[in-house]
């Protein structure tokens, strides 16, 4: 009989001993801590949580004040808060003769998401306990776990009625524990979209990505033919799970712009003049031989060695060109005599416009113009030939046939009244 009431007494002493690792006994007194609640729950790093801690007394009532005293430690910091406070002497019972103790405490924003522990003493008098080894948990995560889109990019930037272009999406997981599950699908079910999926599904998929980490899938797509440019938005959902399983999911829109860079050119239709050290009024032409239209166009004449601008200014603004069609200006310059050296005249301007898509572009021509002599203009049939210098010629030879004539009768007439008085004087002899 003596040994059963040994073990019987083994075993209460082995049961009470566990009941001691989460509470204080003082006397006839029991004091237990219990964490009611954490809010936000969870918390998120860089916030401030408030937590609620419940004090029981399972015995006799206290004959000394009670003592709570939070412990914090990193990631926790107490925040305008003490981390020791009387509760005074407390009644036995639970519920509403429970003392609840409140903290407010700031998680730093290093914090690393999971269960973090939160240490709490509680003493009655000279004698406490403390409750540590993993006892109490705050919840540190992201209660959205964030999968960022940090750059989307386009090759090429435009994709031109029929063509295609490579989309390259980088993504990074900016939450505090790793994303699984990852999927991305394009939309293209809209009934106005002219963007179809090419050489591939409309859906990508990652198995998983750490915390911190980058990643990047592609899709590439093909306008119709016909498309109107324009932009047009694709719809991309998203969907993804957390550490914990939880599934997770957003939608984002793509902007694709449908068209192609504007195809221009610039040259010298005509020109009143070309020789070199005369003034000449030059028509410039732009023509728009692309598929796009382009507008808000201006031209800047840059200053050369070949040319002095005549015209009020160097900048002229002409507005819209449509697709397929051309726009001419009139300047006026003074061709400059080096200009002869090189036979031709250069002459520098610079283009700057926007295509339908509102996409800015500049560009810079040197027009050039073939320069000639008055000679070659002549035989070209460009310049009329003169014959002045042929009668300039008769008119010399006339006036010196004249004076040739004149000169040889007076000589005669001399020669003939020499004549006549030499015989004169023979006779008188």
């Amino acid at each position: 009989m003596r040994l059963i009431d040994q073990k019987l007494v083994v075993i209460v002493l082995f049961l009470l001993s566990i009941s001691l690792a989460t509470a204080a006994t003082y006397g006839n007194n029991v004091v237990r801590a219990t964490l009611q609640s954490q809010s936000p729950d969870p918390v998120e790093p860089g916030e401030i949580v408030t937590i609620k801690f419940k004090i029981e007394n399972n015995a006799g009532e206290t004959y000394e004040d009670v003592i709570v005293k939070l412990l914090p430690k990193f990631p926790f910091k107490l925040y305008g808060d003490a981390a020791e406070k009387n509760i005074g002497k407390l009644k036995v019972g639970s519920g509403a003769d429970a003392a609840i103790v409140e903290y407010r405490l700031k998680v730093d924003e290093k914090a690393v998401e999971g269960d973090t522990e939160i240490e709490l003493q509680v003493n009655v008098g000279v004698g406490g306990l403390s409750y540590t080894n993993d006892e109490f948990m705050i919840k540190i995560n992201s209660r959205n776990p964030v999968l960022d889109i940090t750059s989307i990019d386009f090759d090429p930037q435009q994709v031109a009625p029929g063509g295609t272009s490579r989309i390259n999406i980088f993504v990074e997981n900016l939450a505090g524990s790793s994303l699984k599950n990852i999927r991305f699908k394009l939309d293209f079910s809209g009934a106005d979209l002219p963007l179809a999926p090419y050489g591939s599904s409309s859906e990508r998929r990652l198995t998983q990505l750490e915390s911190g980490l980058m990643d990047s899938f592609q899709f590439e797509i093909i306008a119709d033919p016909d498309a109107v440019t324009g932009r047009y938005k694709i719809p991309l959902n998203i969907t993804y799970e957390d550490e914990d399983g939880n599934s997770l999911s957003y939608n984002d829109v793509l902007s694709v712009s449908v068209g192609e860079e504007p195809q221009v050119r610039t040259y010298i239709k005509r020109s009143t003049s070309l020789k070199a050290n005369e003034p000449s009024k030059i028509t410039i032409e732009i023509a728009n031989s692309g598929t796009t239209d382009i507008k808000f166009l201006e031209m800047f004449l840059l200053p050369w060695k070949d040319y002095q601008l005549i015209s009020a200014s160097d900048y002229i603004y002409i507005g819209e060109v449509d697709s397929d069609d051309t726009e001419s200006e009139e300047i006026d310059i003074f061709i400059n005599r080096r200009a002869k050296r090189d036979g031709k005249l250069t002459l520098p301007v610079r283009l700057s416009y926007f295509d339908a898509n509102n996409i800015k572009y500049h560009e810079n021509f040197n027009l050039e113009m073939d320069l000639y002599s008055s000679w070659k203009l002549k035989k070209f049939g460009v310049l009329e030939r003169s014959y002045a210098w042929f009668y300039i010629l008769l008119l010399f030879i006339a006036v010196g046939g004249f004076f040739y004539y004149k000169d040889y009768y007076d000589f005669r007439r001399r020669l003939k009244s020499i004549a006549k008085l030499s015989f004169q004087k023979k006779k008188k002899r």
